[in-house]
């Protein structure tokens, strides 16, 4: 523990120091906001050393600056909110501005024109911001306060509004989740690789160890706004390929402020799933409140927000079990999609059972024992008896969030701001067996996120401006399976794995058994960071230099099956020369094991580490136009482990065992480097963007950029993913085109032992089966680098009205993999047989690159966007998205991914429309204040005080590929294959139905020994339409205070959205859909505000 604390102080020093020496600069990811103009005459020349007070409306802090000798002002380190701006020169009438609206993240140009008149010029102008940007070239959205509070949002996740975006495309709003966090692709990025900045801090996972999720999600009253930039991101910001979210909470102001609200769902007010028999149950109620105003008047601030949800909801979960005569051994009902017989056959013999019927004498008594926890059918199936069971699947989540602000202006000169977060949660999820300890669904978690951001902003001169800002993020996360310590393995009889938890019994076809929840003890994960800024302005520049450093740790311990994990093939008890033969059940019921995976680690404490440097200048060149150009560097340091417990892989050294080549090595082990990773130093990313207003009447703007950006190099948890060695890792498997079994299931898993740490370790003999899998890092992994681009025009239509059009483009290349085999038979050598002596390497079973970054993609997509900022009781954003997703690789967060390559070898052939691609997206909102329409005063009391919101979604069907139930390739191959196409997949619209979504006569399987030959991304899912609704009244109770009564619909005309249907073939569900996203449902809720 000492060490620990040790190694955490002594980088957090070293971040400091270093980012004194160095100065930096980050305006924009400070999550404040930035007010810049020219001063000039009536003849239009430049007024020097103009004297300029910028004072905030709501707390009356102020700030002063003066013009430079080209009459530029620029004052940053401003809290978003409204500015009231007074502009004095000598001989010249001053000039008063009010209203001006600054957001997170932004600068807002305000020019002024000084009159030589003697009296005071004041010009009002109303509480919203531009309606175009003249002063970057990022495209980007705010999402403001009031859209935050008005617009319908399901269990109050402000952060699902991201969807607002141009770009954005929701895979999950995440609400209902213990950290209620979405996930989402940005333009062309990966789902869960956006930065995540809060109050200009870190709000991401630990740099280097795990995915950057969002970790640290707002209650609605605690959020300000946020803003979602999705291409040609300033050089401030970096880290991320796949854009940014910048968010603010809200800050206390000069007078006492508060709210007490409470909302609650009820399934009586919802409608029942489509697939579903009864309503899903829900009971929801989040109730809290917020509390702000002054420390000391003019100086000191303050706000907090408390929030607490308790949930209990159930969804319908339709799978495919086993039959009563399938229990039996009797297969006799076993259908294909086209209703031919599928004949199971005797892998003793090679011979049909006789009838489809195996003898009891043969059935496995491990088997028949976890047969017992299937539950039985309780619904008709299909043809091949597909989806004939749905039950409800249980899951509560109890959390609480509180969020706390200070902002103290010490003096003048000087700007303090603390934040502190923390998000207590539990959910447990029961799954919908009658016995939850093998429903695969069954899991308990408990989560503690806290955060805490500091910030001191110095003011040497109204041109040079100092920021140091200070960030640590800490996750303990616990996930445990259920019924630990009961002894389910015993009761079924299977040895040689520990009792801790129902193993893992996969079955293609059918709905698995044993809880797919990884037992996890991460306890904790931490990220520090450190941003030194200083920003310089000097004529018509405003420049920006930075550095920044964050420090990961990862202390965790997981369990990720030493309870065991069995997969069944139906080619065990297949005809291999036939198609349509064999069961993965009958292999089961047999006892014949194809794989079986055992693992379990040591608490490993891993750290990790990332630099950044960069230098940017915003350059005013001329009344119209601004040039915005910078430079940034960034690296990731070598991950490593406190005591070295790390693994990695030589494929060149000649193992000792084997006489192959492949030796697993071991950091500090017979001359191995404690840190055996290079450090990717070449990550230099320009970037270039311009704003031109075209014209005279400053109604249109031309914007363009371009930019290199890079990524983080993890798209997944590590955890003891590269600790082989310090785990119990074991991995039987037979070979994938041959009837014969790793092991029977009586006789239990194979006795395993760790080996000796040494260039033998885990290798066999040539000839032997081995059982030790591999998985390491590439010790010269770089970074995702993705090369951005963008061409806009903006334009005011007046009234508040801008409309926008453009084009962005992202291509990106070394994007992380999902784990890829390095142990794959040649193509050239494949063929019947034990195929394991013709792999790379083998002495192994499997040889895993984790994540490696071997992944491109290509988008390119249109845009147009019509918006209207809230004034007059009326607001209107949409925005429409013509695009095109190409990649050859899959995130594990996507729409219908397949997991790795069908062929390593051939990575080519993978390339196709990505799982995230969305050809046509549309997203419309409306935000509107019913206004009194008629003399009598009565209609009209009636009438104030009501706002409608709405959210309209559509958007076409995610691609997906269809694969086949089990590979019979014999290469050993990581991803599943693809069936072969031989006709036309699709289906006319009239043709489809639930039971046959698409022309499932359309694939076949492949030939032993090949790999088939549809391409990925062959066809596209149902698409999505949902309209969303809020109503509320506001009752004025005093002339402070009010109370808001509200009610939410979410899919108000209760549309059925399909989910995907079944897309392997040879399982009971090809073809057919049977479930659905949630029906209308319904949420109320009152807020008491002063």
């Amino acid at each position: 523990m000492t060490r620990r604390v040790s190694d955490s102080i002594r980088s957090t020093l070293l971040a400091v120091v270093a980012s004194l020496i160095m100065s930096a600069a980050a305006s924009g990811q400070s999550g404040s906001s930035t007010l810049t103009g020219i001063v000039k005459d009536i003849t239009g020349a430049p007024i020097a050393a103009a004297g300029v007070k910028v004072t905030n409306q709501d707390t009356g802090v102020t700030l002063e600056s003066v013009s430079n000798e080209q009459g530029v002002y620029r004052v940053g380190a401003l809290v978003p909110g409204a500015y009231r701006v007074e502009i004095t020169f000598v001989g010249f009438a001053p000039s008063i501005r009010s209203g001006i609206v600054l957001e997170v993240g932004r600068t807002i140009a305000a020019d002024v024109t000084l009159d030589v008149e003697t009296q005071t010029e004041l010009v009002e102008v109303k509480a919203a911001a531009p309606a175009l940007d003249t002063q970057s070239a990022m495209i980007a959205q705010i999402v403001t306060r009031e859209m935050v509070a008005a617009l319908p949002l399901p269990n109050r996740a402000a952060s699902s509004l991201v969807s607002l975006a141009p770009g954005v495309i929701m895979i999950d709003t995440g609400s209902g989740t213990a950290e209620n966090y979405p996930v989402f692709s940005v333009s062309g990025g990966r789902a869960r690789n956006q930065s995540f900045i809060l109050d200009g801090g870190n709000a991401s996972n630990a740099v280097g160890l795990t995915r950057p999720q969002q970790l640290t999600s707002l209650p609605v009253d605690a959020m300000q706004e946020f803003r979602v930039i999705t291409n040609n991101y300033a050089a401030e910001y970096g880290h991320s390929t796949g854009g940014i979210v910048t968010m603010s909470t809200r800050s206390g102001t000069s007078t006492f402020r508060g709210s007490a609200f409470e909302s609650g769902r009820d399934d009586a007010l919802d409608a029942r799933n489509f697939f579903a028999a009864s309503k899903a149950p829900i009971h929801l109620n989040q109730f809290g409140g917020s509390l702000g105003g002054p420390v000391k008047r003019q100086q000191a601030f303050f706000f907090v927000t408390w929030e607490r949800t308790r949930q209990l909801t159930s969804d319908a979960v339709v799978s495919s079990v086993p039959t009563l005569l399938n229990r039996s051994g009797d297969f006799s009902d076993l259908r294909s999609t086209t209703g031919q017989p599928i004949p199971v056959y005797d892998p003793a013999t090679g011979q049909p059972f006789p009838g489809n019927v195996i003898p009891k004498d043969r059935i496995d008594p491990v088997a028949l024992a976890a047969l017992q926890y299937y539950p039985l059918p309780n619904r008709q199936g299909t043809g091949t008896n597909a989806n004939n069971h749905v039950g409800n699947s249980a899951s509560t989540l109890d959390r609480d969030i509180i969020v706390a602000r200070v902002d103290h202006q010490l003096r003048s000169h000087d700007l303090l701001t603390a934040r502190y977060y923390i998000n207590n949660s539990g959910t447990t999820t029961a799954g919908s067996y009658a016995q939850p300890i093998a429903d695969p669904r069954s899991d308990v978690t408990d989560v503690r996120v806290q955060s805490v951001t500091a910030a001191h902003t110095h003011i040497f001169t109204p041109t040079l401006v100092n920021e140091l800002r200070f960030t640590y993020l800490r996750r303990k996360f616990i996930d445990q399976r259920p019924g630990l310590g009961t002894n389910p393995a015993r009761a079924i009889g299977l040895a040689g794995v520990s009792d801790q938890a129902f193993p893992v019994i996969t079955i293609p076809g059918y709905a698995s058994l044993g809880s797919a929840a990884v037992s996890r003890f991460q306890t904790p994960i931490v990220d520090q960071q450190v941003i030194e800024s200083v920003s310089w302005s000097h004529r018509a520049h405003a420049a920006k230099f930075g550095v920044e450093f964050r420090a990961g740790g990862n202390d965790e311990m997981r369990d990720r099956g030493s309870s065991g994990s069995l997969t069944f093939s139906p080619l065990i008890t297949s005809n291999p020369g036939a198609a349509n033969t064999g069961s993965g059940l009958a292999s089961f019921m047999l006892g014949q094991v194809n794989s079986a995976t055992l693992q379990n680690s040591d608490l490993l404490r891993t750290r990790a580490a990332y630099w950044a440097m960069y230098a940017q200048d915003d350059w005013r060149a001329t009344d119209k136009l601004t040039l915005t150009y910078g430079l940034r560097w960034e690296a990731e340091l070598p991950r490593r482990e406190v005591d070295n417990k790390m693994s990695s892989f030589d494929p060149v050294a000649i193992n000792p065992i084997s006489g192959t080549p492949g030796v697993v090595t071991f950091a500090g082990v017979n001359g191995t480097p404690e840190r055996a990773f290079a450090t990717d130093r070449n990550n230099v990313g320009p970037r270039f963007g311009f704003a031109y207003q075209v014209g005279n009447s400053g109604r249109t703007v031309l914007r363009g950029g371009t930019g290199i950006f890079y990524g983080p190099t993890v798209s997944n948890t590590i955890g003891d993913a590269a600790a082989l060695g310090f785990s119990t890792s074991a991995f039987w498997v037979t070979a994938q085109a041959t009837t014969e079994s790793a092991f029977n299931l009586k006789d239990g898993v194979p006795a395993y032992s760790r080996p000796a740490l040494g260039s033998a370790y885990g290798a066999v003999p040539l000839g032997q089966k081995p059982n030790t899998s591999v998985a390491y890092f590439d010790p010269r992994q770089v970074a995702p680098i993705s090369y951005q681009s963008n061409l806009n025009v903006q334009h005011e239509l007046g009234r508040g009205f801008a409309v926008e059009a453009g084009y962005i483009g992202n291509v990106s290349h070394h994007l992380t993999a999902n784990d890829f085999s390095m142990n794959q038979v040649a193509p050239d050598l494949i063929g019947p047989g034990d195929t394991q002596r013709l792999r790379p390497f083998p002495q192994f079973s499997d040889v895993i690159l984790i994540n490696p970054s071997i992944g491109d993609s290509s988008y390119h997509a249109g845009f147009i966007r019509v918006q209207k900022r809230f004034s007059g009781g009326f607001s209107l954003l949409a925005h429409y998205t013509r695009s095109r997703f190409m990649d050859n690789v899959e995130s594990a967060n996507e729409y219908g991914s397949t997991g790795s390559y069908m062929d390593a070898y051939h990575r080519n052939l993978d390339w196709a429309a990505s799982a995230s691609d969305v050809p046509h997206h549309f997203v419309m909102t409306v935000l509107y204040d019913v206004k009194p329409f008629t003399a009598n005063r009565y209609v009209n009391a009636a009438l104030a005080g009501w706002r409608l919101g709405v959210l309209e979604t559509l958007q076409s069907g995610p691609a997906f590929t269809v694969v086949t139930a089990a590979n019979a390739t014999n290469a050993f191959s990581a991803g599943p294959n693809r069936a072969n196409l031989a006709g036309e997949p699709g289906l006319p619209s009239d043709q489809r139905t639930l039971s046959h979504w698409f022309n499932t006569a359309a694939f076949a399987s492949p030939a032993q020994y090949t790999f088939g030959n549809s391409p990925r991304s062959v066809l596209r899912g149902p698409g999505l339409a949902t309209t969303d609704l809020s109503v509320e009244k506001s009752l004025a109770l005093t002339s402070t205070a009010k109370l808001d009564v509200r009610a939410e619909a979410y899919n108000l005309l209760n549309r059925t959205n399909l989910n995907l249907p079944g897309f392997t073939l040879g399982a009971a569900d090809f073809g057919a859909i049977s479930s659905a996203r949630p029906p209308r449902t319904m949420q109320l809720s009152a807020r008491f505000s002063f």
